[in-house]
């Protein structure tokens, strides 16, 4: 067996042993996730307890509750063990990564992480409050709100998890201003556009067809946009001469 391939069955040795770490951090969180899954569902159910203290989610399946709680163990076993799976990753890659590379990725991946979890709060605490309280009340008094429980917690998935996601904008930005991709001025220019495709986009995330999840969506999407042509203005582009020096 020649050099090479030994070279890519070691690679692929260390990827296998990345994966089944991965997988086996997820037990410890999911195992805690299960512990606590009426407590956590009873976190997520807050914002219409606040409305109704007596409102309890129906139940239309035999099995809605058994797999709504596997799926709340399941989503905090990801949460908990990400910072590990995060760190197994790292350890997989960095060893091909140049010393620049390196001090690049090292300050974008706590950025990142930072802003995914920043997305999913702020969403919590606003959004997805403001958004849940509309639709109770959407109906006036003509109808009797009733939620399934496998129905609400897609919802709430859905409708927390873009915001994680979009709050990832200002790193996206950052990068592409690094690589010279982008300028401030060409932020500003097409702001517009910017705009039109940040509805698009909150139009393609929400879980509803209507308006007001869009427009509570894209609100905080605009005002990371104007963000990011601050931070674009702050990002210095790589010169390519230096980049070549340091390698």
């Amino acid at each position: 067996m020649s050099e090479k391939e030994m070279s890519l069955l070691g690679h692929l040795e260390e990827l296998r042993w990345v994966i089944i770490k991965s997988l086996l951090s997820l037990i410890p969180g999911f195992a805690i996730g299960w512990y606590y899954r009426e407590t956590i569902m009873q976190i997520l159910l807050k914002p219409l307890l606040d409305i109704n203290p007596n409102f309890k989610p129906i139940v239309l399946k035999p099995t809605d509750v058994f797999f709504v709680y596997v799926k709340i163990a399941f989503v905090t076993g990801i949460v908990l063990a990400s910072p590990y799976i995060i760190y197994q990753i790292w350890s997989f890659i960095e060893p091909a990564l140049k010393p620049h590379e390196k001090k690049i990725v090292g300050r974008i991946l706590p950025a990142a992480v930072l802003l995914f979890f920043t997305g999913l709060i702020f969403a919590y605490f606003t959004v997805f409050k403001i958004g849940t309280v509309f639709f109770w009340g959407f109906g006036g008094e003509a109808v009797a709100p009733m939620y399934g429980m496998q129905e609400y917690w897609n919802f709430t998935l859905a409708f927390l998890l873009p915001f994680g996601l979009v709050f990832e904008l200002p790193i996206v930005v950052s990068i592409l201003a690094k690589l010279g991709l982008v300028t401030p001025e060409f932020l500003k220019k097409n702001r517009k556009f910017a705009i039109l495709l940040i509805f698009v986009i909150a139009a393609f995330l929400t879980p509803g067809p209507d308006i007001i999840s869009q427009l509570l969506m894209a609100a905080p999407m605009i005002i990371l946009y104007e963000i990011s042509i601050w931070l674009a203005r702050i990002v210095k582009p790589i010169n390519r001469f230096e980049e070549e020096e340091v390698q």
